[in-house]
């Protein structure tokens, strides 16, 4: 097997390879478009209701020195997310490129 055999139309490689990820690939299940819609309401409100409230005065006017609040608002996004993306992982494991030869 030579460079000129496998020198072959780059596209029409692409279009197979497009062809058997369409065959193969499943749509995400109802529930996990469920799922995804509540997330984005939910976030939608909490943003609307953060711009749209009064602003008030807090009853602790000293901020924490250590940061607390960012640091958990990441460790929550991140674990979110994780949980996210392993239920969207999880929708179809041979669809992976680690079981093609």
């Amino acid at each position: 097997m030579g460079r000129d055999e496998q020198a072959e139309d780059p596209q029409a490689a692409i279009d197979r390879i497009i062809e058997v990820g369409r065959r193969t690939r499943t749509p995400p299940s109802r529930a996990l478009w469920i799922a995804a819609i509540v997330v984005g309401i939910l976030a939608v409100a909490g943003f609307a209701i953060a711009m749209l409230a009064e602003p008030e005065p807090s009853e602790r006017p000293e901020r924490l020195p250590d940061g607390s609040g960012l640091l958990s608002g990441l460790v929550i996004g991140a674990a979110v997310g994780i949980v996210i993306g392993y239920s969207i992982a999880r929708q179809r494991r041979d669809h992976s490129s680690r079981n093609s030869p």
